[in-house]
């Protein structure tokens, strides 16, 4: 099913200044689409051996066959195609920051020639059209970094990666650049807070992702957690827009997508 169809309309980005802090962040409000022409997107999916042929084979008979290029990033040695193991000194939640970064580093060796690095869980599921749509308001060649931000820990806040993110080739050029010259954190627990926070330190600006209705199009809750609720203390306090019993029809990212759900959309 193609989630865009006739939707354009909804992508005119509303513009929300940040609680507890003085920013503004950018939107596509009043602005043509930069890239006509399509775009190139490498999807980088994190997964486990324990995960690999459940969850993250829903992801590739599903969206990840819509990015140009799709690389899961595993644990364990394994001759499947598309899937690369990171032979990783320590493993697991702690050290999630180290996995991020090697991935990163990887493509951003072997694939130089894609506009638009996505960042995602194999338990996430990606409206590729819908995103497609939001990039060709974007320049590649601009530093771009794109999903639900959390205002916490920085200026500009961090985005989410359990909702996923996005960047920019530039924005790509610049993290590398913060983590080999300018100590950006190479290991951690809180891999998307260190993403941020290098991506900061290296001047990248996060954008507002809503809708013109001021709806979210990046989640880091479940379908259920959007459309019928409860939500958490979490997503109700510390993004930048509060998340509500609502979803987008032009929604990108939702995260903890059941397996066999996947197969559905």
């Amino acid at each position: 099913m193609n989630f865009l169809s006739s939707y354009s309309i909804g992508y005119t980005y509303s513009s929300k200044i940040q609680q507890n802090a003085n920013i503004r962040r950018p939107t596509a409000r009043n602005r043509y689409p930069q890239s006509p022409l399509p775009t190139s997107i490498m999807c980088l999916v994190l997964t486990t051996h324990n995960t690999l042929l459940s969850k993250a084979k829903a992801v590739n008979d599903t969206w990840g066959k819509r990015c140009n290029k799709t690389i899961f990033f595993t644990n364990r040695p394994t001759t499947l195609p598309n899937v690369v193991f990171l032979d990783l000194a320590q493993d697991g939640r702690t050290h999630l920051t180290d996995k991020v970064v090697r991935a990163f580093e990887y493509v951003h060796k072997h694939f130089t020639d894609y506009d638009w690095f996505l960042k995602a869980d194999d338990d996430t599921y990606v409206i590729l059209e819908n995103l497609r749509h939001f990039l060709s308001y974007f320049k590649s060649n601009d530093p771009v970094y794109l999903g639900q931000n959390y205002k916490l820990y920085t200026k500009q806040g961090y985005n989410s990666g359990g909702a996923g993110y996005v960047l920019s080739k530039e924005a790509l050029n610049k993290l590398m650049f913060g983590i080999k010259y300018k100590n950006c954190a190479r290991d951690g627990n809180d891999e998307d807070v260190d993403i941020g926070k290098c991506l900061d330190s290296q001047g990248v600006p996060v954008y507002d992702t809503t809708d013109k209705f001021n709806r979210e199009t990046f989640h880091g809750g479940t379908m259920e957690d959007h459309m019928v609720g409860p939500l958490s203390d979490l997503l109700k306090n510390y993004p930048s827009t509060p998340a509500r019993t609502v979803i987008s029809i032009l929604d990108i990212f939702i995260h903890v997508l059941l397996q066999q759900k996947r197969y559905q959309i």
